[in-house]
């Protein structure tokens, strides 16, 4: 191998890098302006700078908020986001409580007024059963 073969495929294997690079950086960027956040100005071929997004209190807000995947997978991830989800797990858990110990109280309030019904059709005391006169 030659010198000049040499160079050319260190090249080539550059150019695929940058390329790479550049296909990862503008997904990345796409997820940021997707989360309402801006992209941060950055060279062909170099990757997003974490430190800038570190930097940048606004955009690091936004991608907690709104994509808290991106936000970990760039080092910026709070712990606003994990416990305002475990808040919104645990109130839906709550809700589901209330409404089955509702349907549970309506089930049994519905039972009581249709024997009292029941006992007002048929002249009948309801605690000791026996008929009015």
């Amino acid at each position: 191998m030659d010198l000049n073969n040499i160079l050319n495929s260190v090249i080539a294997a550059a150019y695929v890098q940058a390329a790479e690079t550049e296909i990862t950086a503008r997904q990345i960027e796409a997820r940021i302006i997707a989360a309402g956040g801006m992209t941060l100005l950055r060279q062909y071929g170099k990757p997003i700078e974490v430190e800038a997004i570190k930097q940048n209190l606004a955009l690091v807000t936004q991608l907690n908020k709104r994509d808290p995947k991106l936000a970990t997978y760039l080092g910026v991830q709070t712990s606003c986001q994990q416990q305002l989800e475990l808040e919104q797990a645990q109130c839906k858990l709550l809700e589901q409580a209330v409404l089955a110990a509702t349907a549970e109280l309506k089930e049994r309030n519905d039972a009581a007024a249709s024997n009292r019904y029941q006992h007002q059709l048929t002249s009948t005391n309801p605690i000791t059963g026996e008929y009015y006169i």
